[in-house]
């Protein structure tokens, strides 16, 4: 699946999102997490005005902002609180000459950053509980581009964008240890619409036989698998190892070989969804079995800022790939 035609207008979706939980502060204060949100929703807007940046590099400063935004909700802050500021940045972009020295000088900071940006081939996001790694490099190669890991007692899956950097599909794929093999899958993410918060689920990430809270077929809209294959993929993230098969810390890893799984491949639609929610929740996958649904939990996260990071210029290579949207 190509990513042009989507990533723009998830961007500005999620941009558009709003929250309404709060959790504790960090050790950082309030303005240490508005600022930069500010700054880069600042530049976004001057950009969108005045036509400062190529391409790839107001798509990075977008994805930029997202990051900056979810790390201040991870922190506590609400979008009611950062909603005045982002106001009077806007406004301020909108009264800026578009010529001016110190506009200028901004621009030139993005662009300085964004050649940074591009030499790393591969990204971490982590949010404290999971992490979404995202991997621009060698574009042809068959790989997980985007990819959240969940590895417990009762399965081995990887959920997130496979495929290369011009064709990928949204996909889960899955080993449950107990033999259990699904017929079929749905995607559940909550729709904004129906309920204007989202629940925020601490509960360790697990199996488990009952619909988690705060989802039902009522406020949840439902994207089914389009079908099922067997692969042979990673379902666990590479762990740097001697010969032997021991970690720099001393603990044993062992062989890490691709596994045998089932592949399930969801609508890119649903992206359009996942951008409209907190960070901080959940989007819940429901495999259909023989006996009865099981439900699998994974976190929202910077999904969307590893999207945009995907869809910029392969590394390595002079292909722009996935970068007019």
């Amino acid at each position: 699946m190509n990513l042009r035609p989507h990533v723009k207008k998830l961007v500005l979706g999620a941009a558009a999102a709003t929250a309404c939980i709060t959790a504790p502060l960090l050790a950082r204060t309030a303005d240490d997490y508005t600022l930069p949100v500010v700054k880069r929703y600042f530049m976004v807007q001057a950009d969108a005005r005045c036509h400062l940046l190529d391409a790839p590099t107001s798509q990075a400063l977008k994805a930029g902002y997202l990051q900056a935004r979810n790390d201040a909700l991870r922190a506590g802050l609400s979008m009611a609180y950062l909603a005045p500021w982002l106001e009077k940045a806007k406004a301020a972009a909108d009264q800026s000459d578009c010529a001016a020295p110190s506009l200028m000088a901004e621009v030139n900071t993005a662009e300085g950053g964004f050649r940074r940006f591009m030499a790393v081939p591969h990204l971490e996001l982590a949010s404290g509980r999971t992490e979404w790694r995202a991997n621009r490099a060698y574009g042809d190669d068959q790989v997980w581009r985007l990819v959240q890991y969940q590895n417990t007692d009762q399965a081995d899956m990887a959920f997130g964008l496979y495929g290369g950097l011009h064709q990928n599909r949204f996909s889960l794929m899955a080993r449950f240890k107990d033999g259990t093999r699904p017929y079929s899958a749905r995607l559940l993410v909550r729709n904004t619409d129906i309920l204007t918060s989202g629940l925020i689920n601490r509960a360790p990430y697990s199996i488990s036989d009952t619909l988690p809270v705060g989802f039902s077929d009522y406020s949840s809209l439902s994207f089914m698998a389009s079908g099922i294959s067997e692969v042979t993929t990673d379902l666990r993230p590479a762990v740097k190892t001697n010969i032997a098969g021991f970690t720099l810390t001393g603990n044993y890893v062992g062989t890490q070989a691709p596994e045998a799984a089932q592949r399930f491949d969801f609508p890119s639609r649903a992206w359009l969804a996942i951008a409209k929610l907190d960070p901080r929740e959940d989007i819940v996958v429901e495999f259909s079995t023989d006996n009865g649904p099981l439900y699998a939990r994974f976190e929202v996260g910077d999904f969307i800022t590893g999207l945009s990071y995907v869809a910029l210029p392969a590394p390595y290579t002079h292909n722009q790939v996935n970068t007019r949207l």
